[in-house]
């Protein structure tokens, strides 16, 4: 037996039994066909027995169909010589390009997540304990470089982890070929006697890790050929300071007040030590963010630090960005939730003379009688012929006295946000706009020059747009 026949299999058991992983359980390979997961399926199988060895392909449809009609053919090939049997998971046509416009990501990023939830479901409908992946020395090496270059913070020169748990699940994810290099684990393959599948992706440089693998690595490599021990070193030292800020951060969040929003004191905020202002305000982005998969931005989290660091308790700001708010007042710092914008457009002919409508969880119509020293808007009883209560659209106008002007300029006169225009409301009916409701929002009430009366001896309806459950419109 070779050199290689023996270093593989071996590094494979060392991690297993380091990481105490329960040998009578089984084990899932995410499955590719390349040299590096066929490596680790053929190092698992010869430690293990065969029924604890669940080869999971993932077709992403990404490929000509024929490309992979091969490649799937040699990996059954390929697992059925180990007694093993394939198991293909199918993504729908078109899901990744979906992920990825929805998410506002990459191919590859979108590409990766639904892998990995398609794996750990498979994984619990086939009872494996655990999922392993073929990620080497060489991956580990691309995500370090692309870290370091992308300005990423020093707890995530960690790079790969050697264990983790799922992205949708708690079933645990092993790397238990990080130590080894693609070239070795590609030699234990060959000395085995197995041919790969390779990927065309592999060789396509418009992927951010094609690139770096083509064109950095060799370069690194023949300059310094150790290179793969010193990442290995600077991951292992990384993960020191990693758990040291994760320490720090856990007792600096013990002074950050977590309701549906993330709230602290200035001065708390002030006297935190700098490595772990951004670990902190990121805590408070996630919190805040919910569910919403959406990566906050290392842009965003310094603006707001920056702010911080400028101010003092007397200062009142706001910065708002997407989906979160972030606001200064009363020397107190609060992250919330903006309201999402929403569209609508609803009839008025059944609402009749009086009675609210609900426009969202947060803002509501009102039509009522009232007296006349109302400030809101009035309009004659029988004017309006079928009137809608609709969100703005481009090019919208209303006729105010001698002069016809657009919405949009109304709203930025206001000083209303952009993102904030789709949720005022218009009132139109056949004659065109009568009326627009931005007060409630910071703005103004204007209704349009033909529907203003005298008001002696006429009856009138009141139409106001206000928050729900407050004492008071703003």
């Amino acid at each position: 037996m070779t050199t290689i026949e023996k270093l593989v299999p071996s590094e494979i058991f060392r991690f297993l039994t380091e990481h105490h992983i329960d040998l009578d359980q089984r084990i899932a390979v995410a499955f590719s066909g390349g040299s590096d997961s066929l490596a680790l399926l053929l190092a698992l199988s010869s430690l293990l027995f065969p029924n604890q060895v669940v080869p999971l392909y993932v077709n992403h449809g990404l490929r000509p169909p024929d490309e992979l009609e091969r490649e799937i053919a040699l990996n059954r090939k390929n697992c059925e010589s180990l007694g093993l049997e394939l198991t293909v998971l199918t993504l729908p046509a078109g899901s990744v390009a979906l992920s990825s416009r929805e998410r506002g990501s990459g191919t590859e990023d979108a590409a990766r997540l639904l892998r990995y939830a398609n794996l750990e479901e498979a994984c619990t409908e086939l009872d494996c304990k655990y999922l392993a992946t073929a990620h080497n020395a060489d991956d580990q090496m691309e995500t370090i470089l692309k870290r370091v270059f992308q300005g990423s913070s020093v707890a995530s020169l960690e790079g790969i982890v050697l264990v983790q748990g799922g992205f949708s699940s708690p079933i645990p994810i092993l790397r238990p070929a990080l130590a080894l290099t693609h070239m070795q684990l590609q030699q234990y393959v060959e000395a085995n006697g197995y041919h790969w599948s390779e990927d065309s992706t592999n060789q396509m440089v418009c992927y951010e890790r094609n690139a770096i693998r083509k064109n950095l690595i060799p370069a690194i490599l023949s300059l310094y050929p150790q290179a793969h021990s010193g990442v290995q070193r600077l991951t292992s030292r990384a993960k020191e300071v990693s758990l040291l800020l994760d320490k720090l951060t856990s007792e600096a969040l013990q002074n950050v007040v977590f309701t549906e929003h993330a709230s602290m004191l200035l001065d708390d905020f002030l006297v935190l030590e700098l490595p772990i202002r951004d670990t902190v305000l990121l805590s408070m982005f996630s919190h805040v963010a919910q569910d919403d998969e959406t990566k906050v931005s290392y842009a965003k989290v310094q603006q707001v630090r920056r702010a911080l660091e400028e101010s003092n308790a007397s200062k009142r700001w706001t910065i708002t960005s997407g989906k979160t708010m972030a606001c200064l007042s009363e020397g107190w710092f609060s992250l919330q939730r903006r309201a999402i914008p929403f569209n609508f457009c609803l009839s008025l002919d059944t609402i009749g003379e009086q009675g609210n409508v609900t426009l969202s969880s947060e803002v509501e119509l009102t039509i009522q009688r009232t007296s006349e020293g109302s400030q809101l808007l009035r309009i004659e009883e029988g004017v309006l012929v079928h009137p809608v209560l609709r969100s703005p659209l481009e090019g919208d106008r209303i006729e105010l006295e001698g002069k016809t002007v657009l919405l949009s300029k109304l709203f930025s006169e206001w000083k209303i946000l952009s993102d904030l225009h789709k949720q005022i409301p218009v009132l139109e009916d056949q004659t065109g706009i009568v009326a627009v409701f931005g007060r409630f929002l910071g703005g103004k009430d204007r209704l349009c020059n033909r529907c203003k009366t005298p008001l002696a001896g006429r009856t009138t309806n009141i139409y106001s747009i206000s928050k729900r459950n407050e004492s008071s419109e703003t």
